[in-house]
């Protein structure tokens, strides 16, 4: 990432029931955003899927991941 260009294989997805919601570059921003969208719909499930590391977390109401 020098060049300030994120690769395809950089970045986090975030993902509300399995469908691609949005995405952000860093990881702290990444986990903000999937905490606001969970408190928002608490019935839905939202996933936060590392780019890099091709791993994927879901995150519950109270801020915590599995």
């Amino acid at each position: 990432m020098k060049s300030g260009i994120l690769g395809p294989d950089q970045g986090f997805k975030i993902l509300v029931n399995g469908v691609d919601r949005t995405f952000r570059d860093q990881k702290a921003a990444a986990y903000d955003a999937a905490l606001v969208l969970k408190k928002r719909s608490p019935q839905d499930t939202v996933q936060i899927m590392d780019l890099y590391e091709m791993t994927t977390v879901t995150m519950k109401e109270d801020g915590r991941t599995d």
